[in-house]
């Protein structure tokens, strides 16, 4: 991912993310360690400068890049989910989506990359189970305009809390929601299905977004994995 019109990082199943400029590609301007599985995903705030990564070991991690030497850059670990598969920012870096192999969709509302969000300090929305692409991409307000991913709304009935969700930690049983809108990085979790597959294989392999903020999932519908 390109930083700027020099800069890029790119991420490895070396557990590793790595700084590169573009004028001197022979060696790299820094290797980041904090990460304990492979690396799948790199967004960036422009605006803040920070660089965000998620790894098959649960973490969505925050490094500033504004404070970067030869050792690399101070980081925190932002989040922790079980199952993480992809992560991704919407275009204004408003909201931070991350899908999981056990089929959900966790949506942070109101995002403050600056805040660490250690268990239990973050406000937990309802989880919602979605049955249609459609509630997915058109939960905007109350008004019914289709308006993206623009913020938390109620979808169907609340999805079963086992050992096989996301959810961090134990705390997913707590909610919390301020009068006319949400707290900062308040948690939604969505539980796509695809009608007529509740059985099938669930694990989501692929996260992008639209401009707009709609997303689009590519997820498996056997329960072999063999079909997306």
């Amino acid at each position: 991912r390109f930083l700027d019109n020099r800069l890029f990082a790119t991420c490895s199943d070396d557990t590793t993310i790595a700084l590169w400029d573009l004028r001197k590609l022979n060696t790299k301007v820094c290797t980041l360690h904090g990460h304990t599985s492979w690396v799948k995903n790199i967004e960036y705030d422009t605006n803040t400068r920070l660089l965000v990564t998620s790894g098959f070991d649960g973490n969505v991690i925050i490094w500033d890049t504004n404070r970067c030497t030869e050792d690399g850059c101070p980081h925190k670990k932002f989040f922790h989910t079980r199952f993480l598969m992809r992560m991704r920012l919407t275009p204004d870096c408003s909201k931070m989506l991350i899908s999981t192999s056990s089929g959900y969709l966790l949506i942070l509302h109101d995002l403050d990359l600056n805040k660490s969000l250690e268990v239990g300090s973050y406000p937990i929305l309802r989880a919602r189970r979605t049955t249609s692409s459609s509630d997915v991409t058109s939960s905007g307000s109350s008004s019914g305009s289709s308006s993206g991913l623009s913020g938390p709304r109620a979808v169907g009935s609340p999805c079963h809390q086992n050992d096989s969700g996301p959810l961090p930690e134990k705390h997913m049983s707590r909610s919390s929601q301020r009068e006319g809108g949400s707290p900062r990085n308040s948690l939604e979790v969505l539980t796509p299905e695809v009608p007529g597959e509740r059985d099938r294989g669930n694990c989501i392999t692929s996260l992008q977004l639209h401009p707009k903020g709609w997303a689009t999932l590519l997820r498996c519908s056997s329960n072999t994995d063999d079909q997306e």
